[in-house]
């Protein structure tokens, strides 16, 4: 498969159609769920830490920060940021880890930068492996298309 030039408008119409509706009504699906249930893991692990910690922070961008993750996961957009410095070891997992550290502190501005960080990577190992194991049990009552 070739790089596709997303300078070229024929290129990313060609990209879209390259797969059926299924699939981008899948994918739409996939990160709704995610990104409800992303948010909920999240929403909870911050009020645990803004009530152990005493600082106030507003909850409710617990799932705009899980949409952005999601869609900067789902869409490719970390494939493009992979692909400048894949020759650094464990390249995704220290882009990975530094996009949640940065989303968290940016709409959790009112957290220290400490607990900001150790919220960061507990939501991140929790988004490997909790978030996707009851996304998919969520995803197996949604019919599929």
């Amino acid at each position: 498969m070739d790089f596709p030039n997303f300078i070229d408008p024929q290129a990313l119409y060609d990209l879209a159609n390259s797969q059926s509706y299924n699939y981008w009504i899948g994918l739409g699906v996939q990160v709704i769920l995610s990104t409800l249930v992303g948010g909920i893991v999240l929403l909870v692990l911050v009020e645990i830490f803004s009530h152990h910690f005493g600082e106030s922070v507003k909850p409710a961008n617990a799932f705009l920060v899980a949409l952005i993750g999601n869609v900067l996961t789902f869409f490719g957009v970390m494939g493009l940021l992979i692909s400048f410095i894949s020759w650094v070891p464990f390249a995704h997992l220290i882009i990975s880890l530094g996009i949640w550290i940065v989303l968290i502190k940016g709409f959790f501005g009112e957290m220290s930068f400490t607990h900001a960080v150790m919220v960061g990577v507990i939501f991140f190992v929790l988004s490997l492996v909790l978030v996707p194991y009851i996304t998919g049990m969520i995803m197996g009552f949604v019919p599929s298309f």
